[in-house]
């Protein structure tokens, strides 16, 4: 299969990929996918009925994320003592036929030379969303989500991470993070337990990280889920989200992780499972360094000890979670147009927090109460409530908050205050000053370009410049917008 006169189509100079389980043959127009015969005790593929049958439940999950990339399962023949595709003679291996997509546009090649286009985190968020949502569940998916799963999960990354003592992970590494892991799943068991009983366990993609994300006609498609072991399949939602936020901590971008959570979250509403993020955080961290131990053990002496330098990053990274740092609310406020979303995701980098943005909150209860002006003062409480009310659970399970909406009116600030007060957290706001004709100008450009979340128009900030009044309070920080917010802190 590295000869290019082995295929039926017109082929450039075949380039082989590997990972730890498969081999990936690039031919220009199509990739194949095979399996290599490895069990690791988590995957077999040991018998050729197994690599076939696999290679079928790979193009069947990967459809539902990416149709236009998974094409069929061809069989290998022999034949006159060559091999070929077909079943003219005895099928020898299977493989996977894949359009093929530029490897430069994989989500962190992109990353890695600076041609990444946030809005992609926004992009996936609503895709994860809405492909979790119809993910399949019942009984026997939720049983996976018992906690003993979890527990060899973590075990099995810990173990092979204990055959690199030194050069993986520092025995205090070890024993802090098997700690911190067996604490959080004996104190949160109940909840764990709920979250079965509740649908969250569903058949999700068990390794949703930035590689197996890819560019393709310009738009960010995920691939190459888990098909060879229902446990690490079936499991929490926000434990498959987890695995995505980890990989941009892990590379250095909070923002993008923060950013793709905070969207996740407002589209599907899940931020009690904030409870059991931290946990599938130094999970999903176990993970990445787990296989790089395992590619190490497979590599000459160059490549293994860069293999063995990944796994050491993310077993920190892993323990790092186990330390979380004190919550803080911010609220960011100002008149619509005041560039209050654009600063509350630079401010989520920097923290890192979860961003609350008023006009998703106010769109998402629109559904449930189409009767309300959406910008009336009944629809304003409801808005508020809700983002208070998800601002609670946020900080209760250990995360900072930024707080994104206009906060005209004192008593909404003095109730952030009262918030943080009750939680023990620092609480900080922030009111953009900017000047009336920049509002009226952004709003203006915001509308002819109808790309924006927010619906506040002309006739909104109108209202807004007659009813608020600056806030006085001596806690509020003012910030005065000049030309554009800087990229930095």
């Amino acid at each position: 299969m590295l000869r290019a006169e082995f295929y039926p189509h017109t082929c450039q100079k075949p380039e082989l990929i590997q990972t730890h389980i498969s081999w990936v043959i690039l031919t220009g127009e199509f990739a194949y996918k095979l399996k290599k015969p490895v069990d690791f005790g988590f995957v077999d593929f040991t018998t050729l009925a197994r690599r076939k049958y696999l290679c079928e439940q790979e193009l069947a999950l990967n459809r539902r994320l990416s149709p236009e990339l998974y094409l069929e399962v061809l069989p290998i023949a022999e034949q006159d003592g060559a091999y070929c595709f077909g079943s003219l003679g005895p099928a020898v291996e299977y493989c996977i036929k894949m359009v093929q997509f530029a490897q430069n546009d994989l989500l962190d090649r992109r990353l890695a030379v600076n041609a990444f286009d946030p809005h992609w985190m926004d992009v996936l968020a609503n895709d994860v969303a809405d492909f979790h949502a119809s993910a399949e569940t019942g009984p026997d998916i939720s049983a996976y989500g018992d906690i003993h799963f979890i527990r060899d999960h973590i075990h099995a990354n810990l173990e092979v991470a204990g055959h690199h003592l030194g050069r993986a992970i520092s025995q205090p590494q070890l024993d802090h993070i098997r700690g911190f892991c067996a604490k959080t799943l004996h104190d949160k068991a109940k909840f764990v337990a709920a979250r079965q009983s509740e649908r969250y366990i569903r058949a999700c993609h068990g390794d949703l990280h930035l590689r197996n994300i890819a560019l393709f006609k310009g738009r960010p498609r995920v691939f190459d889920c888990i098909e060879f072991n229902d446990e690490y399949r079936m499991i929490d939602s926000i434990s498959d989200a987890a695995f995505l936020v980890m990989d941009c901590q892990a590379r250095g971008r909070t923002d993008l992780g923060m950013r793709f959570l905070s969207r996740y979250l407002e589209y599907c509403g899940d931020y009690a499972g904030l409870e059991l993020l931290p946990v599938y955080l130094t999970y999903r961290a176990g993970v990445r360094g787990k296989v790089a131990c395992l590619l190490a053990d497979e590599m000459k002496k160059v490549e293994a000890e860069t293999q063995m330098y990944e796994a050491r990053r993310y077993f920190a990274l892993a323990d790092s979670y186990t330390r979380p740092a004190q919550p803080c609310l911010f609220v960011i406020g100002g008149l619509s147009g005041s560039g209050k979303s654009h600063l509350a995701l630079i401010g989520a980098g920097e923290v890192p927090a979860i961003v609350i943005r008023s006009d998703a909150t106010r769109k998402r209860l629109a559904k449930s109460y189409p009767e309300l002006p959406l910008y009336g003062p009944e629809m304003g409480k409801r808005t508020y409530d809700a983002m208070f009310a998800v601002a609670k659970q946020t900080l209760a399970a250990g995360f900072s908050v930024i707080l994104d909406a206009t906060f005209l009116r004192r008593q909404d600030r003095e109730r952030a205050r009262d918030l943080a007060d009750r939680l023990h957290a620092p609480c900080h706001i922030i009111w953009l000053d900017v000047a009336e004709e920049m509002l009226r100008h952004r709003i203006s450009v915001r509308s002819d370009q109808a790309t924006d979340i927010s619906d506040a128009d002309i006739k909104v900030l109108e209202m807004q410049l007659a009813e608020y009044e600056r806030p006085g309070e001596p806690d509020v920080s003012f910030v005065t917008y000049s030309d554009h917010w800087p990229e930095t802190k």
